[in-house]
């Protein structure tokens, strides 16, 4: 597909958003304040933009719409890791080419937050397109058209005490490699490499890798982590830090348990990153 690029963001559903924003601000990151989505959206978030061009955010439920059902369908599983936005220079054409692949309605949405700037009040606009419910197993996957990219990336909210950089890989669990691959290669072609116990899809300056369960289990034994019930799923965010030891202090003089995994990279487990695990390494995060 033409229209699509890279990870953009990735959302964390959750039942309480004030309990959330606590809950990232103890992880060392400094959440933006609540923007409340257009009427129809029915949803309301925080964001925590990082340097290299990604983010993720948190999203709760203020009122259920048709626009917000699969949010409510995957909350009523438990919170975590629910949809994974790529980067696109045109949202209705990458619309266009779900609807010709099978894997969408060929819809396009535009929708809007306030955001108060030390400039004053902003409003950041976005136009999405979203595949069909199931049609990539393992993920929600949507694109996300960015109006107005100064107001979600504010410069005033980029650096956090974790010295987070940005998102450099998405994890997620799969027992059927193999029809995971034949679904995926139709959205990312050439981009996605199968290999004996995962799939590695590359992007521009991070991957999106789904290991079998017995690999996942390997990689994050250490904070507890067993593959989803429900898999194929997301279930971990991978950050670049600048400094590791910055940190792992961080999140001890805040009292997080953290591991240290096999790699030298540290994790939290999902009872302390809003159902998700977090990991955290001394990367270098591609800047945007």
């Amino acid at each position: 597909m033409q229209h699509l690029s890279g990870i953009d963001h990735c959302a964390l559903i959750v039942r309480d958003l004030d309990t959330a924003d606590r809950m990232m601000r103890r992880l060392g990151f400094r959440p933006t304040p609540r923007g409340i989505h257009s009427a129809h959206m029915g949803t309301a978030n925080s964001t925590i933009p990082l340097r290299n061009g990604t983010y993720f955010e948190t999203v709760g439920v203020l009122q259920p719409t048709p626009h917000n059902a699969d949010r409510r369908e995957r909350l009523a599983r438990g919170e975590g890791v629910f949809g994974l936005a790529l980067k696109t220079d045109d949202a209705r054409a990458a619309a266009a080419e779900f609807e010709a692949a099978g894997i969408g309605s060929g819809e396009a949405v535009d929708f809007a937050r306030p955001v108060e700037l030390p400039i004053g009040l902003r409003e950041a606009r976005f136009t999405v397109a979203r595949t069909r419910q199931g049609s990539t197993p393992g993920a929600w996957i949507f694109v996300c058209q960015h109006h107005t990219p100064d107001v979600v990336w504010r410069e005033d909210y980029l650096d956090h005490p974790n010295g987070a950089q940005g998102i450099v890989e998405v994890v997620g669990v799969a027992s059927d490699l193999v029809g995971l691959a034949r679904t995926w290669a139709g959205v990312f072609g050439a981009r996605l490499h199968k290999e004996a116990r995962s799939v590695t899809i590359e992007g521009s300056g991070a991957v999106i890798r789904f290991l079998d369960p017995e690999s996942f289990r390997q990689r994050y034994h250490a904070v507890g982590a067993v593959p989803p019930a429900d898999e194929p799923d997301l279930a971990a965010l991978h950050f670049a830090v600048t400094e590791l030891t910055v940190a792992a202090d961080l999140l001890g003089d805040h009292g997080v348990p953290f591991h240290r995994l096999e790699g030298g990279t540290i994790a939290v487990g999902p009872t302390e990153a809003c159902g998700a695990i977090f990991e955290f390494s001394a990367h270098v995060a591609h800047h945007r």
